[in-house]
């Protein structure tokens, strides 16, 4: 009996592994008034002295009256997981094919300003077409690169309900993906961007991943672009084409350009400072490292391809934008850490 590619993807490797890594597994889909949910369900096993094993539930709602958030961490024994199977427990939060829910109650503004009451969530989750980023599955399974991505969902739809503070709020087929990435240590620099819901194109989706290679004293850039529409799917991670790709971060903006043969993608991403959160990721060894994320950037994306012509794509709100390590603005605070 043959399994769906997420089901391989989704697998956790905290189970298979006792070496010191980060885990996590995420979640992300928006609404028709514009708001937006990001869940994320965090492994971290530190380096020896650097404190105890933990998992953590996070989640930030961006509605149109502001954006609330929390991290709750939990002790190993409050973790578990299936080694055969798509399966991950943290605290009151569950992971798996086809479902998610969970629970945070230490609520916060992006400001840290200590809020009333719980944010939970029930979904179901649709099966979507899976994004392997790197060119060589072996490559998952290699010591380079460190950090491992996919999105074993890159594009499907959301059901279920948020309870905001008390507010129910029903969840009906809302466009989003969700993703994996592990590694030995959270990475130094990164740069990744989605889209679910561009305008008049409610069925494409949109991802890219920019991040540095460590090769010697040396930092070498990537980006690998990835676009779905009209049921054609064009990916843009040949090592030689990542290698030369165009890729600019400047504050809360993003410019990317690749190609290979007569297929060109080139975009831009930009996040307004009052839709975006600081995040502090601790690291395995102890480290924290800065990220940013704003579940309602903008996005202009253009295509040139055969059987597609030439075509921009565009979104005012249902773009994700996430900007880490050295690629993050500091002058954005975080709001929780975990």
């Amino acid at each position: 009996m043959s399994i769906h590619p997420s089901e391989k993807w989704n697998r956790v490797r905290w189970a298979c592994d006792t070496r010191p890594c980060v885990e996590s597994l995420f979640l992300k889909f928006h609404l028709p008034d514009h708001s937006a949910f990001w869940a994320r369900y965090s492994l971290r096993r530190p380096a020896p002295g650097q404190g105890d094993a933990v998992g953590c539930l996070w989640a930030i709602y961006a509605g149109p009256d502001g954006t609330v958030m929390a991290c709750d961490e939990y002790p190993a024994s409050d973790v578990d997981c299936a080694k055969s199977r798509f399966w991950l427990r943290i605290g009151p939060g569950e992971l798996s094919t086809g479902r998610a829910t969970g629970r945070v109650d230490r609520l916060v503004s992006p400001g840290k300003t200590v809020l009333p009451g719980s944010m939970s969530w029930d979904l179901t989750i649709d099966s979507g077409p899976t994004l392997i980023h790197l060119p060589y599955e072996t490559m998952y399974d290699s010591f380079m690169p460190r950090n491992k991505i996919v999105s074993p969902l890159v594009s499907t739809r959301f059901h279920g309900t948020l309870r905001i503070q008390g507010r129910e709020i029903r969840v009906g087929s809302a466009p989003g993906m969700q993703g994996h990435n592990w590694g030995a240590a959270v990475s130094p620099s990164w740069a990744w961007c989605h889209v679910a819901g561009f305008e008049g194109e409610g069925d494409a989706a949109f991802e890219a991943v920019g991040s540095r290679l460590p090769l010697g004293p040396l930092q070498m850039p990537v980006t690998m672009l990835y676009l779905r529409l009209k049921g054609q799917e064009f990916l843009l991670n040949n090592p030689a084409r990542m290698l030369m790709a165009r890729s600019n971060v400047k504050g809360l903006s993003w410019q990317f350009e690749s190609s290979v043969g007569r297929v060109r993608l080139d975009g831009t991403i930009v996040a307004r400072p009052e839709a975006t959160v600081g995040l502090d990721y601790v690291s395995s060894d102890g480290q924290t490292v800065r990220c940013i994320n704003s579940n309602q950037a903008s996005a202009s994306i253009r295509v040139r391809a055969p059987g597609i012509g030439e075509r921009v794509l565009q979104t005012g709100h249902a773009a994700t934008l996430e900007l880490g390590g050295t690629e993050a603005p500091m002058e954005i605070q975080a709001a929780v850490r975990g």
